[in-house]
């Protein structure tokens, strides 16, 4: 009986080693399908600092790219947007705050602003030194904590500053969905 069931399993495999080798299909070369996989990569964001009910407060927008520290200080002067406004954030750098140029490197941020920086609220100053030192630290300049931020209008100048406030997001709000 043992030798049976050895003999029906041998019988088995050449059956089925026969009809791999005999099934017709030829080896093929090397078949180009298109740009190799690379995983998944991260969603780029930026960090922007608002006035909450709580004090200033951290939020990440996506972006579709890098952002820079100009690109990062345009957004914050652009105020919060409708969903966070929703959560209650707000900004001490309202309108008609001007222009501010940013200036990085070797772990410093200078912003020149074209309004009176000595008619800047504490909120609105700290607003713009995390975003900035954020910003620069994004760009591979050292940690947010470590990077000195000078706030500057004319022959005033505000700083050195650090920011205070952890860089880590609040928890997000939850996302609402369609009916």
């Amino acid at each position: 009986m043992a030798v049976n069931r050895r003999l029906t399993a041998a019988a088995s495999g050449a059956v089925a080693l026969g009809a791999l080798v005999g099934c017709g299909i030829q080896p093929t070369g090397v078949v180009e399908a298109g740009i190799p996989a690379t995983g998944v990569h991260p969603q780029a964001t930026v960090r922007l600092y608002f006035v909450s009910p709580t004090g200033l407060q951290s939020v990440t927008r996506p972006a579709s790219g890098p952002v820079g520290p100009q690109e990062t200080l345009d957004l914050l002067l652009g105020g919060p947007n409708s969903a966070e406004t929703a959560r209650g954030m707000t900004t001490e750098l309202a309108p008609p705050i001007g222009v501010a140029k940013v200036v990085t490197g070797n772990q410093q941020v200078r912003i020149v602003m074209s309004t009176d920086v000595t008619r800047l609220t504490p909120n609105a100053v700290s607003q713009l030194t995390c975003t900035a030192a954020n910003a620069a630290a994004k760009e591979g300049d050292g940690t947010a904590a470590d990077i000195d931020v000078r706030v500057t209008s004319g022959h005033t100048t505000l700083g050195p500053l650090r920011c205070a406030v952890p860089s880590s997001p609040p928890t997000p709000a939850p996302a609402t969905t369609a009916p």
